[in-house]
């Protein structure tokens, strides 16, 4: 599908996290399949240009719309404004995946904290589906297909393995941050080094030392 890698890379810009940008298409994909047209109970071909042009009540129609399928009256309405103020359509991709990210981290922190800092898919699916995209359907067996999907799109787009930085081992490395971001994991083993951040920082230093 030709939305799944611009979807896909900027996710995995914004979280720095394959296991949350993994957990956030799962999600999208059960959703609308990646569609930021799709809109439930219409079939009228015309409905985005028409709620672009404000010949219909966009925010007010009860339906979902778009890649997370937003539906409540208030994040409709933030969506079309949010579209208006970039002078785009409201069933452009690039556009909702912008929206997406700022709802989540103005407006529901707690799951943006959980994509970011992601350890697994099925935990961080659960998360997003349950307290972001809140669909009907809750079950155990909805909570596994967005789970599966998620894990597909991992292993198709995911980069597993850290930078590694071959070093001596007597040698010890320093990290300095400025900033407010933070190393999320520096694996040390045998002669190897493997450093992943959680989000860039503005400056980062690495001294290599001999040790003696």
């Amino acid at each position: 599908m030709a939305n799944e890698k611009q979807i896909w890379d900027y996710l995995k810009k914004k979280t720095n996290n394959a296991y949350g940008a993994a957990a956030i298409m799962g999600n999208l994909m059960a959703e609308s399949s990646l569609n930021p047209k799709a809109v439930a109970g219409v079939k009228d071909p015309d409905y985005v240009s028409n709620s672009d042009a404000g010949l219909i009540d966009f925010a007010n129609d009860g339906h979902a719309f778009g890649l997370a399928q937003w539906v409540l009256y208030t994040r409709k309405e933030a969506l079309i404004a949010f579209a208006k103020g970039r002078n785009v359509s409201v069933g452009d991709l690039q556009m909702q995946l912008e929206y997406l990210v700022d709802e989540m981290i103005n407006k529901y922190k707690t799951i943006w904290n959980a994509v970011i800092w992601a350890k697994n898919i099925r935990d961080t699916s659960d998360a997003v589906m349950l307290k972001y995209i809140n669909p009907a359907n809750t079950s155990e067996k909805a909570r596994r297909r967005r789970t599966d999907l998620g894990q597909k799109f991992y292993n198709k787009f995911a980069n597993e393995e850290p930078a590694e930085i071959p070093v001596d081992s007597r040698d010890v490395i320093y990290l300095v941050l400025t900033g407010m971001d933070e190393i999320k994991k520096a694996i040390i083993k045998e002669d190897r080094i493997s450093i992943q951040i959680e989000n860039s920082p503005q400056h980062i230093r690495l001294f290599l030392s001999d040790a003696e």
